[in-house]
């Protein structure tokens, strides 16, 4: 009697099919972590800006003061959501939120707070990135605020709504950030 040498037609059929089934498996499996390791790392790098811009509005920059050194708003009207101007004795702090950007001017020195474009700052319904008002008894002004009422504010609440400017995540749902920053030299009661 002969003894087989080798593996028969249908053993290598079932060999390949078990082959091409895990392969596959682990190509659909690194396809999809990769797909949300994009997700979670997009998503950081928004939170990371959105951070670093909030910090730069807080407490300023190297050479420059934040909201939590100013003495109060300019005595100019406050007339949007989207804008606040800041004074700190005679210098003062402009900072807007338009054309998905947000930027800081001192005096003649203009910082925008997203040098690499790295995120999209959202102003329009229903994520509104705004700075909200809020006098020492924790009361919210809405503007326009006039002339008289800005020593009122001590408190200002940040929000802000962004969404990465990386073409695959256009549609994807903004991401928030919000804190609030007791104005400097302001007591609270």
């Amino acid at each position: 009697m002969k003894k087989k040498n080798g593996f028969t037609l249908v053993e290598l059929m079932v060999a390949m099919a078990i082959m091409v089934v895990a392969f596959g498996l682990v190509t659909y499996l690194y396809t999809r972590a990769a797909k949300i390791r994009k997700i979670v790392v997009v998503n950081n790098e928004v939170q990371q800006v959105l951070s670093q811009i909030m910090d730069t509005l807080t407490y300023g920059d190297k050479t420059h003061w934040g909201f939590s050194h100013s003495t109060g708003l300019d005595d100019s009207q406050v007339s949007e959501t989207t804008a606040v101007y800041l004074k700190r004795d005679t210098e003062t702090m402009e900072v807007i939120i338009s054309d998905g950007k947000v930027n800081i001017t001192w005096g003649s020195d203009t910082i925008d707070l997203d040098p690499n474009n790295k995120v999209e700052v959202i102003t329009d319904p229903p994520y509104n990135s705004r700075f909200e008002y809020f006098d020492r008894r924790d009361n919210r002004l809405n503007p326009p605020i006039s002339s008289p009422d800005t020593d009122k504010v001590s408190f200002i609440k940040i929000t802000l709504w962004a969404r990465s400017t990386d073409p695959s995540f256009k549609l994807a749902e903004p991401v928030p950030l919000v804190t609030g920053v007791k104005l400097g030299k302001k007591t609270s009661f």
